[in-house]
């Protein structure tokens, strides 16, 4: 098991819910509903986290959540952990 957790910035549009992750901002994505949004963050992340990783680049340092959720005070911050051996 590899874990790796980051937090993500959820901001709802009239549309979607939009995902960013601060730390990784290639892995942004979106959903209809929240679970969606969530489910397509965990698969983003891992997804560029592993692309990183198999290029020998170093997984960038997370931010701590308690930090994320001050700078973005007027969203939804969450933190998404994901197992990168099961992507």
């Amino acid at each position: 098991m590899e874990l790796v957790s980051y937090g993500a910035v959820f901001t709802p549009t009239e549309k979607e819910i939009q995902v960013d992750f601060p730390d990784v901002p290639e892995a942004f994505t979106q959903g209809q509903t929240m679970d969606e949004a969530i489910e397509n963050a965990k698969l983003g992340l891992a997804i560029v986290i592993n692309d990183k990783l198999g290029h020998f680049e170093p997984a960038p340092a997370a931010t701590p959540i308690d930090q994320l959720k001050t700078a973005f005070s007027d969203r939804e911050v969450r933190l998404i952990e994901v197992d990168l051996e099961k992507y």
